[in-house]
């Protein structure tokens, strides 16, 4: 596990009050966003795909349905990822 407070994740965001930390496997990582904004967001991942041992052209960005938590949802590296207020969601980075 590598925490939004560690200088080096190598996921960040681009919203000053969303988070991620990362939770690093070989060829598969788990990022926990979390917002403390005061509305809904979109915000980006920043990803150090070297560090993570993933490749950007080949990586998976899923939001695993979670009851009660998040619906099902897929991102491309680029993509805007929407946050709600004071929510979070879980993101699975995994390439084959």
């Amino acid at each position: 596990m590598i925490g939004f407070w560690v200088a080096d994740c190598p996921v960040r965001t681009d919203h000053p009050d969303v988070r991620a930390t990362v939770y690093v496997q070989p060829n598969k990582s788990l990022v926990s966003v979390a917002s403390w904004a005061q509305e809904d967001v979109t915000c980006h991942l920043h990803v150090d795909w070297k560090a993570l041992g993933v490749d950007p052209a080949k990586v998976r960005m899923t939001a695993p349905r979670i009851a009660g938590f998040q619906e099902p949802a897929r991102f491309a590296p680029e993509d805007g990822i929407p946050v709600a207020k004071a929510r979070g969601l879980l993101v699975i980075l995994d390439q084959d």
